[in-house]
């Protein structure tokens, strides 16, 4: 498994589809999901359709850890 590769998440909807993504390719459930990251497969299946407005950073932060991924800021301003 690739581990340099970079994910999109600049919105909830893009980081609900990364969770999406990294979930299917461990082979794991929405339910498996949020159970080893205490949080219900319903929250999770929400995040991945994009369904919630927003998002309790704690929340997404312990399903990416289950998921071996972090959260990178990133400054995408343009140099002068």
């Amino acid at each position: 498994m690739r581990t340099d590769r970079l994910l999109p998440a600049r919105s909830l909807p893009l980081l609900g589809e990364s969770i999406k993504t990294l979930r299917r390719e461990q082979g794991m459930t929405q339910a498996e999901l949020g159970t080893a990251a205490d949080v219900s497969r319903r929250w999770i299946g929400d995040v991945e359709a994009g369904l919630r407005s927003s998002v309790e950073l704690s929340r997404a932060l312990r399903v990416l850890d289950v998921l071996g991924a972090s959260l990178v800021i990133r400054d995408d301003r343009t140099s002068s």
